[in-house]
């Protein structure tokens, strides 16, 4: 099955610092997609970074994708605690979008939760043993690096945050693994 790991960074623009940022879809402008694509053939890693990240060029790339894994990604509320996940609304509130209206699509989170692995996806990961190459970061860092690297083009900080991402993605299907043995 040819299968879609995806993760975003985004730039939030809105006037909340508290949990409300994370629903306020409107104001986070996507800076970076992530995508692992890989089937029985087929292991590719893709970023669409800045101005690339459009509509016709996630479509493009999610072509002939059957499914999509993300990490509390989803656009609909789960099946555990009724919540809405973050990257898909993002992805529709910008690119037009809803991603699982147009594949099938695992959200690795609420299947966390059902086996009492709880918090973001750095948290889980520590709890599943799993070690990170970048260790420390999260969002808002990659957040509060990339309004940098636009103020200074500083290339080194832009290539911080993609490295960032590409674990994060690369994390995914980890996370699916440790699952999967559970």
């Amino acid at each position: 099955m040819k299968t879609a790991y995806l993760d975003i960074e985004t730039s939030y623009a809105g006037t909340f610092t508290d949990q409300r940022l994370f629903r306020d879809y409107q104001h986070h402008r996507i800076t970076l997609i992530g995508i692992r694509i890989m089937d029985d053939q087929t292991d590719a890693f893709i970023q669409l970074v800045g101005s690339d990240v459009t509509r016709a060029n996630l479509m493009l790339l999610l072509k002939g994708v059957e499914r999509l894994v993300t990490y509390n990604g989803r656009s609909v509320p789960d099946k555990v605690k009724g919540y809405v996940g973050f990257d898909f609304p993002v992805i529709a509130a910008q690119l037009g979008v809803v991603l699982d209206q147009e594949f099938a699509h695992r959200d690795l989170c609420p299947e966390c939760w059902k086996k009492g692995l709880w918090g973001g996806l750095k948290a889980v990961e520590q709890s599943l043993g799993l070690k990170r190459k970048l260790p420390g970061k999260d969002g808002k860092w990659a957040d509060e690096m990339w309004k940098r690297y636009e103020t200074t083009r500083d290339e080194a900080l832009k290539n911080e945050v993609l490295a960032y991402n590409r674990e994060d993605v690369m994390m995914l299907r980890c996370v699916e693994e440790a699952l999967e043995k559970r």
